[in-house]
């Protein structure tokens, strides 16, 4: 054992502290850690990076490891802090619909805890069960609730993190108030863990509606479809959600679901969120606005939650793996839908598309099966699909792929005039470049 496996060890005990096989589960792109670590305080956290920060040794933060495919693959890896142990909520008060978490929580027991409350963060990124708090933020990871509630940084009114070299900073408060001044807490959300390790996180919080259904109904088209989305967008409806789903995510939504197996074609979600009588009449109103889908569906109750947790977490089959997100503007949605599916013909892929329509968010599965030549047919899709989502007035990112597809693409794309800032603020937070070495944009 190295000595500063040694040191970390004496830091969260021998019970907390992994060394040999038993580190290759948190294996990042290939790299094993040398060390796995699992504090379970703010003040074992700090100790760990202040260790980190003198021995030079690059730390890579582990949530529940959903989103640990995202970023270019990193230069070394000498620690996983794995922030599992984590796991309480700190604060909740009720009445001022706010609540204080720890980072390593995983969502779905912060929603158990929150709705016994009556209350729950309007959250719902991919990532299942194992998604925790800390992960969501550092990946800026978001859902099909993003519509109507914002996303991640909308919600977010604190933050406790500790620094590259051990110290602990705080920002933000406990109660929701509009102040002037630098909101450092943004500067954390979507960092991927490059500028510091997210350990409490207080948010906003909303009361569970009373109700909530979802209408949904298949097209012939995307660009079908697209016209009615815009026939809703354009109404007097006040959606939670608006999903578009390609032939191959409704086939794949529909099986792992089982309430929607008898749509067919592109499938158009519409989920409406309120008192009783106020659903009702907006969910018959949008069935009016779509008679030429022909009568659809109208999903409730536990119907209601297994469609959307199969959307959240689409698995769309065997066979190599590559996710890609863009955003583009809403109203080319549908175009950007049907250019990716006639990139992975070409390429031979198969592709599942999930569209947050209304916000211009699509999420691309591509997946590949055998052949010497598979991961160079996942590369071929990234520039072109890029290109488009430029053009659309948008961007796009790997979520997830093979190490040896990330060595060939760029993960996170053209950069811009804020590089150079994004530079600075590295070296101010983390002058050793400890922290996720290598993996966020332009190699930081």
């Amino acid at each position: 054992m190295s000595d500063l496996a040694k040191t970390l060890e004496g830091i969260v005990g021998g019970e907390h502290a992994r060394v040999g096989e038993g580190t290759r589960a948190y294996a990042v792109d290939g790299w094993v850690p040398t060390v796995v670590v699992s504090p379970g305080t703010v003040e074992e956290v700090s100790a760990v990076l202040a260790a980190c920060s003198k021995a030079d040794a690059a730390v890579v933060p582990w949530g529940g490891g959903a989103h640990m495919g995202l970023g270019s693959s990193p230069k070394k890896v000498d620690v996983v802090l794995a922030l599992g142990r984590m796991n309480q909520v700190i604060d909740h008060e009720p009445g001022d619909m706010t609540s204080t978490v720890q980072a390593g929580m995983a969502l779905s027991h912060f929603q158990s805890h929150l709705g016994r409350h009556g209350q729950f963060l309007s959250l719902d990124p991919p990532g299942g069960s194992r998604a925790t708090i800390g992960g969501i933020l550092a990946a800026n990871a978001s859902g099909p609730r993003r519509l109507r509630y914002g996303a991640a940084r909308d919600l977010l009114i604190g933050l406790r993190v500790v620094n590259a070299d051990g110290t602990v900073t705080k920002g933000g408060a406990k109660v929701v108030k509009n102040v002037t001044g630098y909101d450092m807490n943004k500067l954390y959300v979507g960092s991927l863990g490059t500028l510091g390790v997210i350990v409490e996180a207080t948010f906003r919080l909303y009361p569970i509606p009373p109700a909530e259904r979802t209408w949904v109904a298949s097209f012939p088209t995307a660009l079908k479809a697209g016209e009615a989305i815009a026939g809703v967008l354009g109404s007097s409806i006040v959606p939670s959600a608006v999903e578009l789903l390609n032939d191959t995510a409704a086939v794949t939504v529909g099986a792992q679901s089982g309430v929607t197996r008898g749509l067919g074609g592109v499938l158009l979600a519409v989920s409406v969120a309120s008192v009783p009588e106020a659903v009702e009449a907006q969910i018959q109103t949008v069935r009016g606005m779509m008679r030429e889908a022909g009568d659809g569906l109208v999903l409730d109750g536990q119907a209601h939650e297994r469609f959307w947790a199969a959307v959240r977490d689409l698995d769309p089959g065997d066979g190599a793996l590559m996710v890609l997100k863009a955003s583009v503007l809403p109203a080319r949605v549908a175009e950007a839908m049907e250019y990716g599916e006639r990139l992975a013909a070409q390429q031979g892929l198969r592709v599942a598309i999930v569209s947050e329509a209304a916000t211009g968010v699509l999420r691309y599965s591509f997946r590949v099966d055998g052949g010497a030549d598979r991961l160079v047919r996942l590369a071929g899709v990234v520039d072109p699909l890029r290109a488009f989502a430029a053009g659309a007035k948008g961007s796009l990112v790997v979520l997830q792929a093979p190490p040896e597809v990330k060595a060939t693409v760029d993960v996170w794309g053209p950069i811009g005039q804020s590089f150079a800032l994004m530079q600075r603020l590295k070296d101010q937070f983390d002058p050793g470049r400890i922290l996720n070495p290598g993996r966020f944009v332009g190699g930081i």
